[in-house]
């Protein structure tokens, strides 16, 4: 049985961030413990992260963990969370420490196209620059072009983090391109 493809990485240098302005019926901000119902909800519709229940939110976002929730952030419409991304911690013997990561980016079907993606993803930069960060990353699949276009349009840069990277970014950037 052969490994599955590795995920695609991008990373950003944290510099010259612009600011942070939502369209009109929406709110960016953090995340709250009173929002987990909301959040697990959004990744639920979201329908791409795996499944999710408030249980394993919890644990995410529990005092100390990797993904604090000060650096967790929505999008919300009437209060209620539509679009999420999330600073990731990495530490100790893990590979990517001390670099943060970007990750868990999410937004609900019907509130797709407003650009929430890119301003809950900009919230998450502003934030890791914010607490002295200099650098984050992020990893991604190759399929995911719309994804990837956003990032780009953020300022990340692909990372060739394995062997296949520089073929496959060759093939998704001519996929974005067009």
């Amino acid at each position: 049985m052969s490994d599955p493809t590795p995920q695609l990485h991008m990373t950003h240098k944290l510099r010259d961030l612009p600011g942070l302005t939502a369209p009109a019926g929406y709110d960016v901000r953090s995340l709250r413990a009173s929002d987990l119902d909301g959040w697990t909800s959004l990744l639920a519709r979201n329908g791409e992260l795996g499944e999710w229940s408030v249980d394993r939110a919890a644990a995410l976002f529990a005092p100390g963990s990797v993904m604090p929730l000060s650096g967790a952030f929505v999008a919300t419409a009437a209060d209620v969370p539509v679009a999420t991304a999330q600073l990731h911690l990495h530490g100790g013997d893990d590979p990517y420490a001390p670099t943060p990561e970007l990750g868990w980016v999410a937004v609900v079907p019907e509130h797709r196209g407003h650009r929430l993606g890119y301003l809950v993803c900009l919230a998450v930069l502003r934030h890791a620059h914010q607490n002295g960060f200099r650098s984050i990353f992020l990893r991604t699949d190759d399929y995911r072009v719309p994804a990837i276009r956003t990032y780009l349009q953020l300022g990340f840069e692909p990372w060739l983090y394995d062997d296949s990277a520089g073929e496959r970014w060759n093939s998704v950037l001519n996929l974005v391109s067009t």
